[in-house]
């Protein structure tokens, strides 16, 4: 019974952390930075979240009035660019500022509306070979960073490597011009025979959006509750398995369809199911546990995972956009299989303490009684953290 104790406990702490969850809490800044023979154009969208859209816009809005004047919109578009650093082979770099363009606040506060923002900055340097970084730290605490280089319009520039951190603000990318434009740079060279990066930075990008889909699902504690209420009701693995697969298409086919524009729902509409999923799988473990196992629990994780996918894809699609299509469906494999690995770094774990602990008592009785009071208690506690959720995904469309 202590092992029960203690992971009930566990589960209790971690279902106590405040349930936010992905374009709900992030502001999105998405980057792309074109490069032409003597300067380069940055463009930043900067999109922010349902939460986070009054603390963006107190940071625009300095006197309170409720408008944004064009003062304001100015002040605000310096400091932006106050917090990008561009360099040139080690040198700083100034950015100008080209043209700014700001959403309807009613827009912004939707979480649909996107600052647009136009810098360029000289690039001219001597030598066939350069290499260009971009930092990003605006607004850090809440910011989910994107950034891509389009293909040059000229055709004596030649992009040969491309690499990021793990979340994306900082950026490097290396390219080469004139005669040197046919053949790779010494960097790109070392990189393939490394064997970890292609000439065209696909590799780098793959990495990207994996982490940030591993980043997604351990942030994301929507998600994370409604996968734990799964997890409780099943007593064996191949229950599990089932009802995972299920979640994972439902998930991955509305992903794919919304970060294609395929398919779209708004914020308003996507934010209360996924709170309510979360509320119905919890209340079904706690008052009907004979349908939180078999083809019931099989349609709810199948149906319900549609709109989590389309949660999933909040995040990433306006910066996709502004990809190649094959570029884009990379991004999309590797968010998705980074989605996967992060459900499965809570979803195993999870499983086998419950398994240990079920089988922890010899008597058959014993253990069936346990593995209810689990699936009830630990169901239970969802259901309050659902609550709170669907309560916050409401009060965003007030």
């Amino acid at each position: 019974m202590k092992t029960g104790l203690i992971v009930f406990a566990c589960m209790f702490l971690w279902l106590a952390t405040p349930a936010f969850g992905h374009r709900l809490d992030e502001y999105l800044q998405a980057t792309t930075i074109g490069l032409e023979k003597d300067h380069v154009e940055v463009q930043l969208r900067l999109t922010p979240g349902a939460e986070t859209f009054r603390t963006v816009l107190a940071e625009i809005d300095t006197n309170g009035d409720g408008t944004l004047s064009d003062g304001e919109r100015r002040a605000y578009a310096e400091r932006v660019r106050h917090d990008l650093a561009l360099r040139l082979d080690g040198r700083p770099r100034e950015l100008r500022l080209v043209s700014l363009s700001f959403p309807k606040i009613e827009e912004m506060k939707e979480g649909l509306g996107d600052i647009v923002l136009n810098f360029e900055a000289d690039v001219s340097g001597e030598g066939p070979h350069h290499r260009l970084t971009l930092e990003n730290h605006h607004e850090q605490a809440i910011a989910a960073y994107l950034v891509n280089c389009l293909v040059p319009s000229d055709p004596n520039i030649q992009i040969t490597a491309q690499d990021r951190n793990y979340d994306q603000s900082f950026y490097q990318l290396d390219y080469a011009q004139g005669a040197a434009a046919s053949a790779p740079s010494p960097e790109a060279t070392a990189s393939a025979a490394r064997g970890w990066r292609d000439p065209t930075g696909s590799g780098s990008l793959f990495r990207a959006f994996f982490y940030r889909g591993i980043l997604h699902i351990l942030t994301g504690y929507d998600h994370l509750l409604f996968v734990t209420a799964l997890v409780l009701a099943a007593t064996t693995l191949w229950d599990l398995v089932k009802v995972v697969s299920a979640f994972t298409i439902a998930h991955t086919m509305t992903l794919t369809l919304a970060a294609l524009d395929l398919v779209h729902l708004p914020g308003r509409v996507v934010e209360p199911l996924i709170a309510g999923s979360i509320l119905f799988v919890a209340l079904q473990n706690v008052f009907w546990p004979r349908q939180s196992r078999g083809w019931s629990r099989l349609g709810a994780a199948f149906f319900f995972g549609l709109f989590h996918g389309l949660g999933f894809a909040g995040g990433l699609l306006e910066a996709m956009r502004e990809m190649p299509s094959g570029t884009m469906l990379l991004a999309i494999c590797a968010f998705s299989v980074g989605v996967e690995a992060g459900h499965q770094l809570v979803v195993l774990p999870s499983f086998g303490l419950l398994k240990a602990a079920r089988h922890g008592q010899a008597d058959v009785v014993t253990r069936a009684r346990l593995s209810m009071a689990f699936q009830r208690i630990g169901s239970a506690g969802i259901c309050v953290a659902g609550a709170y959720y669907l309560c916050l995904a409401l009060a965003g469309q007030s």
